[in-house]
C-alpha cells in the first residue's frame, strides 16, 4: 500500500517551506511582515509538532501541538493547522468539535481544546496575554493570524458550507503551496530525498538502543 500523504503531511509541509521560503511567504501574503535578513540566514524556519507555553495560568493537555509554525522573525511565528485528508472535514465537525471552546481541566490547572479552538482564542473568557510556543529552546509569540492548509476540494466545500472559524483564519490550497515550491516534478523529488533512508537502521536499530 502506497504511503498516504496525511503520514508525512507536516514533515513535507515543513521541508516545502524550509526550502523555498520566499515564495511561500509570498504566497501567504506573510512577506511584508517577515524581516527579510532572518529568513534568508535562518536554516530552517518551519517546525513540527510544537508544544505551547502555559497560557493564562493555566498549561495545556500535551497532546495540543501546533502541526507547522513558520517563523517571521527571531522571536516571531506564524502558526498552520493542516487538514489534508479527503474525508471528515464537513462543517459539522469542525464547527461541534474542533471549534469547541477551551475548558479549564485537571481542578483548573490545564485547558483542554482542540488546537483549533485554542489558536482561534476560543476561551470561556478573554485571556490578555500572547500565545507562545517553544522550538527546541527558543520562546516564539504566535501571530494572531493563523492557516489551515487543506486540498482544494475542501476549501470548496467550504465555501459553499463555511465552518465557523473566526476573522483571524486564513485558508491556503496545498495545492498551491505545491505549485508555489515548484509543482509535480519538484514535490516527487523533495518526497523521494526525504525517503531515501535506510528504513530497517531507522525504524529498527535506532529504536532497539531506547529498550
Amino acid at each position: 500500500m502506497p504511503i498516504a500523504l496525511t503520514h508525512l503531511a507536516e514533515k513535507v509541509f515543513a521541508r516545502m517551506v524550509n526550502e523555498q521560503p520566499d515564495a511561500f511567504l509570498s504566497l501567504c501574503g506573510l512577506t511584508d511582515e517577515a524581516d527579510a535578513d532572518f529568513v534568508h540566514a535562518a536554516r530552517e524556519l518551519a517546525a513540527c509538532e510544537v508544544r505551547f507555553e502555559p497560557f493564562g495560568g493555566r498549561s495545556f493537555d500535551g497532546a495540543s501541538r501546533v502541526d507547522v509554525v513558520v517563523r517571521l522573525r527571531r522571536d516571531r511565528a506564524v502558526p498552520f493547522e493542516l487538514k489534508l485528508g479527503s474525508t471528515r472535514l464537513n462543517k459539522a465537525r469542525i464547527n461541534d468539535e474542533w471549534l469547541a471552546a477551551c475548558q479549564p481541566s485537571h481542578n483548573d490547572r490545564r485547558w483542554k481544546g482542540n488546537v483549533m479552538a485554542i489558536l482561534d482564542r476560543r476561551f470561556p473568557v478573554p485571556v490578555r496575554e500572547e500565545l507562545i510556543v517553544k522550538v527546541k529552546s527558543e520562546l516564539l509569540t504566535l501571530t494572531r493570524r493563523w492557516f489551515v492548509i487543506a486540498r482544494r476540494q475542501t476549501l470548496d466545500a467550504w465555501a459553499t458550507s463555511p465552518p465557523g472559524f473566526g476573522e483571524h483564519v486564513h485558508q491556503i490550497a496545498f495545492d498551491d503551496v505545491v505549485q508555489s515550491f515548484g509543482g509535480q516534478n519538484a514535490f516527487n523529488r523533495m518526497v523521494r530525498e526525504m525517503l531515501d533512508f535506510d528504513f530497517y537502521s531507522e525504524w529498527f536499530d535506532e529504536e532497539l538502543k531506547h529498550i
